[in-house]
């Protein structure tokens, strides 16, 4: 099963979209937002296989493309690097900049050609779906290169005395880097910074604690601090999150 997020913020347009995925007689589950702000959000909830796109989302500013602002968002993550982007648009010709920049898949105009559009979904809808499951990350200790999965890594410990990488099947030692080198290396929307000290890999977080700054992760005993310059941004980050929270 696909899952599909339409951004669109005139109800009626997303009604008539609704519809058209739901003709097409698909496996899929629609997911529907009318700003920015509650895309980001449902795009970090959920794997979402197909992005449907209105290109103005704010109709009362003459000059917003925040659809546009938002697919340069969602480039910025990798698992999201390749993901289909259908562009809903009015424009005359967002064309080149959104197939250049943003490697668009398609846009469709308003008013909808019915037809059209659900032959484009429908073909987005086959686009293989990238998985970081098995995804390779390659550490770097004397000369010697260590691979490890994405899936495997529970979380990161740094500091200036070297940083441990914690993995189910042992932990790997190795010289200090910058965190935000090491996320950069890492390029991986499942590691999430928490601390000065701490990268975490999202998929091992059990129980978030907000009151008491810590997490605790599955497969380890000690806690994880929170640090508190980190706190609002780890905890957008991991909004929606189907693990415990209080």
């Amino acid at each position: 099963m696909k899952t599909i997020l339409i951004v669109e913020d005139n109800p009626r347009n997303m009604e008539m979209l609704i519809k058209m995925i739901e003709n097409l007689g698909e496996d899929v589950i629609i997911k529907t937002a009318s700003s920015q702000e509650d895309a980001s959000i449902l795009a970090m909830k959920n794997n979402i296989d197909l992005f449907m796109l209105d290109i103005i989302l704010n109709a009362s500013n003459p000059s917003d493309v925040s659809g546009m602002k938002f697919a340069e968002y969602l480039r910025s993550f990798q698992k999201y690097k390749y993901t289909p982007i259908i562009f809903i648009t009015a424009l005359e010709d967002p064309a080149l900049y959104a197939y250049s920049d943003l490697h668009c898949y398609y846009y469709v105009e308003k008013p909808y050609d019915v037809a059209k559009v659900s032959r484009v979904i429908s073909e987005a809808l086959k686009m293989p779906r990238v998985s970081e499951e098995t995804k390779k990350v390659f550490f770097r200790k004397d000369g010697i290169l260590y691979k490890k999965e994405v899936s495997d890594i529970i979380y990161i410990e740094n500091s200036r005395a070297g940083q441990t990488v914690y993995c189910v099947n042992g932990n790997l030692k190795l010289p200090y880097k910058p965190s935000k080198v090491i996320l950069e290396e890492l390029a991986s929307d499942k590691f999430v910074q928490c601390s000065r000290y701490h990268i975490v890999n999202r998929d091992y977080i059990d129980m978030i604690d907000t009151v008491n700054r810590y997490i605790h992760l599955l497969s380890v005993d000690e806690q994880i601090e929170i640090g508190n310059s980190y706190k609002r941004r780890f905890l957008r980050d991991v909004v929606g999150s189907e693990k415990i929270q209080r």
